[in-house]
């Protein structure tokens, strides 16, 4: 501490300067902790920046290099010329389709009022220009009262060749000679990651083209879409309404689908969009054509998916394969010996994953052909041939019919009714049968005494005679009496409820 004595105290000196205390060596390694931990913070990151910039700078110009010289070799400019040069060859063929419809008048009016006008837009493609056909979807068109293509700027009148609500194509028809024609492509061909283009127009903007890869193929067994029989091809090409019924094509300018649905929570795109396969699509096109009607393979067996728990244990390495629950007897699996139990391994040559597959694969083989079938029995594989037959209207319809009366009928109810009727027995989710009004839980003792006009008391004339009167727009007709004897009609099927049948 400085001290203070007045005896030696000058007046002309300066004042004592106070004594500085010792820096500590703990508060420098505090600072410079601190001056470190500032570094890290601020300028690391600042580094990182400058250094991650000067990176992409690098790649941009890197890019830059690599795209001159792909495009000084006209890579790009060939590659661009794919998608342009495969929607110039289609797009002429795509049309416009538009419907109108009149409904019934409103509830509760008694003075038989006009109805209300409804107005529905959908695409479609041009396959046979020579003789005006042109391929939309069963939905586009259903119930129209009128229906209008539109190609460039002309519009023409179209008559419904016919269409099946089971597979949604419909087949319609111009008159005259028309411009372009989009070939037809091989859908077994296609594999996922190939670049697919879907046509049409969404939201009506004619000959819309968006450019996707194909997500998967062979897409079936979908809730969503009740009975239909599905072969899907999935794309991430964007899909809208309004894009129903267009091409999906290759970048060749084939047709390899029929652009159908979207799975969306909104309703609009959301990156799956599927299209029919042009396997299924052409079969089912060729014959609306040719006989005005579907007419579908049958092989007579119920069956179901293979569980993976389920396929070490019959011999298979993955579940792959449709195991036969139930042989209809008499039909082709029953004649050509399947049994239940079997498992499908192939049809005709052709791989079975999964029943929806097979389903799918029966039901566009020819009438009458025989065709090998590859079944795993009891743990090896055997070899079968079955003829293909074609599906019974009724069964083809949703509607299952037993000749006998029923098992699980009450005895009360079972004396008061015939031992031999033709009882309906079950009907089939979704399908015309179930859209006609048929309610499953009231069909127990529904007795079926004629088809049309003409009386059936057998299984096989039941068949024969359904075959003979179904017409694709009128649908059929049968005669059916209740538990208490009231007679019914049943009008099952039928693309245009106001057409007569044969």
């Amino acid at each position: 501490m400085a001290s203070f004595d007045p005896i030696d105290f000058d007046p002309n000196a300066p004042p004592p300067r106070p004594e500085t205390p010792p820096v500590r060596r703990g508060f420098v390694m505090v600072l410079l902790v601190l001056m470190l931990a500032a570094g890290v913070v601020y300028g690391i990151p600042y580094m990182a920046q400058q250094i991650g910039y000067r990176y992409e700078v690098g790649r941009a110009v890197a890019a830059a290099e690599a795209l001159e010289k792909l495009d000084g070799d006209d890579l790009i400019g060939r590659s661009s010329a794919l998608f342009r040069l495969a929607s110039t060859r289609v797009q002429p063929a795509v049309v416009n389709v538009r419907t109108e419809q009149m409904t019934g008048p409103p509830m509760g009016d008694q003075g038989g009022g006009l109805g209300q006008l409804v107005r529905g837009a959908g695409s479609g493609v041009v396959i046979d220009s020579e003789n005006g056909f042109v391929v939309t979807n069963h939905h586009v068109i259903q119930d129209a009262d009128q229906i209008i293509v539109r190609l460039g700027r002309r519009e023409f009148p179209a008559r419904l060749v016919g269409s099946d609500v089971k597979t949604d194509i419909a087949v319609l028809q111009v008159e005259g000679r028309l411009a372009a024609e989009a070939p037809w492509g091989d859908s077994d061909l296609v594999d996922i990651g190939d670049w697919v283009l879907a046509i049409g127009s969404p939201y009506e903007l004619d000959r819309s083209v968006t450019a996707g890869i194909v997500s998967a193929t062979g897409r079936g067994g979908l809730m969503q879409f009740g009975d239909l029989y599905q072969d899907f091809i999935q794309t991430d090409a964007a899909i809208n309404p309004g894009n129903s019924g267009g091409p999906l094509i290759n970048l060749k300018g084939e047709v390899i689908g029929i652009n159908t649905a979207i799975l969306s929570d909104t309703g609009g795109y959301q990156g799956i969009g599927l299209a029919i396969s042009s396997g299924l699509a052409r079969k089912i096109v060729e014959q609306i054509i040719k006989e005005g009607r579907v007419i579908r393979g049958y092989l007579g067996v119920s069956i179901r998916d293979i569980l993976p728990e389920e396929a070490k244990a019959l011999g298979l390495e993955e579940p792959r394969g449709a195991q036969v629950m139930d042989v209809v007897p008499g039909g082709p699996a029953d004649e050509a010996g399947l049994r239940p139990g079997d498992v499908v391994l192939e049809i005709d040559d052709q791989p079975v994953d999964d029943s929806n597959a097979l389903r799918t694969r029966t039901i566009t083989l020819p009438i009458e052909k025989s065709v090998p079938v590859t079944i795993m029995r009891g743990g090896g594989q055997e070899r079968v041939d079955v003829t293909i037959r074609a599906m019974p209207v009724l069964l083809d319809l949703g509607l299952l019919v037993e000749q006998g009366l029923p098992g699980e009928l009450p005895a009360e109810l079972a004396g008061r009714l015939p031992e031999d009727g033709l009882y309906i027995v079950g009907v089939m989710p979704g399908s015309p049968a179930a859209r006609s009004g048929l309610d499953p839980r009231r069909i127990p003792g529904l007795r079926i005494s004629a088809v049309g006009p003409v009386p059936v008391s057998t299984v096989e004339q039941l068949h024969q005679i359904a075959a003979a009167q179904y017409d694709p727009r009128a649908g059929l007709q049968l005669q059916v009496e209740a538990l208490d004897g009231t007679p019914l009609m049943l009008n099952l099927g039928g693309s245009d409820p106001d057409a007569e049948g044969p």
